[in-house]
């Protein structure tokens, strides 16, 4: 019993059945966020209560336990009523966090609930127990369909203070003006940084009819505490738009998935069954012994070939690395380029020994390229996509027409 029911206080477990009735199911788990019912002990008012107001506070908070919203789906409660023809000590309603935060004298709790007119509850002769009245019983109704016509007279309203001024008993106290309701709910979310609840600023309002919920609903403007005009919604049209929203982002996940899976795939099969190249055979060498994490680049390299360097088409080379490969133009130039710089080369001053690539390294380097050439024709292909459906292809198109 350590956290405090939605306009009521009561068992744990009927807590559970609270919140498994009023929870948002729709609503996604994202970035410690969850929709529904997340209740938390509000701070007591310290300022002095009149008498006749704990009295008022205590009958609601009772009649909210035994009532036709809550009874059905507290099992709590309807496991102890079973026990004894209805009735319930007093000793185990004060176990009940927000009645016992009302009052823990008994006494002053069988003279509320005598003293209220109209009340479906009774005391029992001995002044320990209490129960719903045989008179005044339950709905014959599945848990259902009572959630069903709770959902017709429930409104979601947002736009209350963050900032811990809004308190339940604030909220009970404002929304007696709009007519009699059944409960009010509290909405919040769990902040996994400060591991702590925080108020959403929004909050579930179940009337007792639905006539007084469309009143309220019909009303052209509500404001709470003079500036906070309150957006107000039917509680089941703001589970549809939550339903929309998850949707809506699961599909745009599902369809960016898709295009990422077709991708790779295309590109896969493609790598898989891509056709030998006519590649010319015979034009790599490979060069070693740069310094380890040497500032020697490319370009370096190319450049220590001499008056051949434009014999070279490619460098497979990284600043810092200590060898690396060159391609030549021309095919079978690999053994002439070799002998004519007799098999080494200076880089920034470092000598650096060649080779003739050939055999399964040498396949290996053409198939290595292969790829290059067929994810670099795959990119461009890309971004000359992209290109034609960003601003300067719809701009072009408009240029035309």
């Amino acid at each position: 019993m350590t956290k405090e029911e939605t306009g009521t206080n009561g068992h744990a477990a009927a807590e559970e059945e609270q919140k498994a009735d009023v929870v948002e199911k729709t609503a996604p788990q994202e970035e410690g966020q969850k929709e529904g019912v997340a209740e938390k002990t509000e701070p007591k008012e310290k300022t002095q209560q009149q008498p006749a107001d704990v009295a008022e506070k205590i009958v609601y908070q009772i009649e909210y336990y035994f009532g036709d919203y809550n009874l059905p789906r507290d099992k709590f409660l309807q496991q102890e009523i079973k026990n004894d023809e209805g009735w319930i000590p007093l000793d185990t309603m004060l176990k009940f966090k927000r009645l016992a935060s009302l009052s823990t004298d008994k006494a002053v709790i069988v003279s509320a609930l005598k003293n209220s007119q109209n009340t479906f509850m009774e005391v029992d002769e001995s002044g320990e127990k209490i129960r719903r009245a045989p008179t005044h019983p339950l709905p014959e109704q599945s848990e259902e369909e009572l959630r069903e016509k709770a959902l017709k007279r429930t409104v979601y309203c947002k736009g209350f203070p963050k900032d811990g001024s809004t308190t339940l008993d604030k909220l009970l106290e404002f929304f007696k003006q709009y007519g009699p309701y059944e409960t009010i709910h509290m909405r919040h979310f769990y902040n996994k940084e400060e591991k702590r609840q925080g108020f959403k600023g929004s909050i579930l309002v179940v009337f007792k009819t639905e006539e007084k919920a469309k009143e309220f609903m019909e009303m052209p403007q509500v404001t709470y505490e003079g500036s906070n005009h309150l957006l107000r919604k039917w509680h089941a049209d703001y589970i549809e738009e939550k339903k929309q929203e998850i949707e809506e982002r699961r599909a745009r996940k599902e369809a960016r998935k898709k295009k990422l899976e077709e991708k790779h795939s295309e590109e896969k099969e493609a790598l898989e069954n891509i056709e030998e190249m006519d590649l010319p055979r015979g034009t790599f060498l490979h060069f070693s012994g740069l310094p380890e994490g040497g500032e020697s680049t490319r370009e370096d390299v190319k450049v220590a070939l001499g008056e051949d360097q434009d014999k070279c088409a490619w460098v497979d080379y990284s600043k810092g690395m200590t060898e690396g490969y060159l391609r030549l133009k021309d095919e079978d130039s690999n053994k002439a380029i070799l002998e004519k710089l007799n098999g080494k080369i200076k880089v920034n001053g470092v000598e650096v020994v060649l080779r003739v690539v050939e055999g399964q390294e040498e396949d290996e380097q053409l198939k290595k390229m292969q790829e290059a050439r067929f994810k670099a024709r795959i990119n461009n292909s890309g971004n000359k996509k992209r290109k034609a459906g960003g601003r300067g292809g719809q701009h072009f198109k408009k240029r035309r027409t």
